[in-house]
């Protein structure tokens, strides 16, 4: 005999915003699975609400194509986010001067690393920053 009582639903509901797709990113890159964290952050991305967001969620998706070893995909993000002027992340500069190296491109690598130094004297990255300039003027002898 069946019940004529509702059957209750176990269904929960999400709203997948932008910030629900940046902590999947997140975790996803914590457990090294970097091609769900570059999915993951291209969605956070697609739905920032805000120009902030949507920098940093460029900016993390650039890191990740440099995590890959797309240097070429992650430069091009970069170039993006400068070229628009974002001054909420400078640390791009030094991420940018990573992919340049990679890419075999020692003197703009030096000219992004110079600019991070320029904009952020005591940024995060200072320190491997200062090193970084010092073996890249040593690679282009100069001294």
């Amino acid at each position: 005999m069946m019940s004529n009582k509702p059957v209750q639903s176990n269904i929960i509901r999400i709203n997948p915003n932008a910030d629900f797709y940046f902590n999947r990113a997140w975790e996803a890159f914590d457990k090294n699975k970097l091609e769900q964290a570059l999915k993951y952050f291209k969605r956070a991305t697609s739905l920032s609400d805000n120009d902030g967001d949507r920098e940093f969620g460029q900016c993390q998706t650039a890191l990740i194509y440099q995590h890959l070893g797309n240097f070429q995909k992650s430069c091009d993000l970069i170039n993006e986010l400068i070229e628009k002027g974002s001054e909420n992340y400078p640390e791009v500069h030094y991420f940018q001067a990573n992919n340049y190296a990679f890419l075999g491109d020692y003197t703009k690598a030096l000219k992004c690393t110079q600019m991070y130094l320029y904009l952020v004297p005591n940024g995060e990255y200072r320190e491997e920053a200062e090193e970084f300039q010092k073996d890249l003027e040593e690679e282009l002898n100069i001294f």
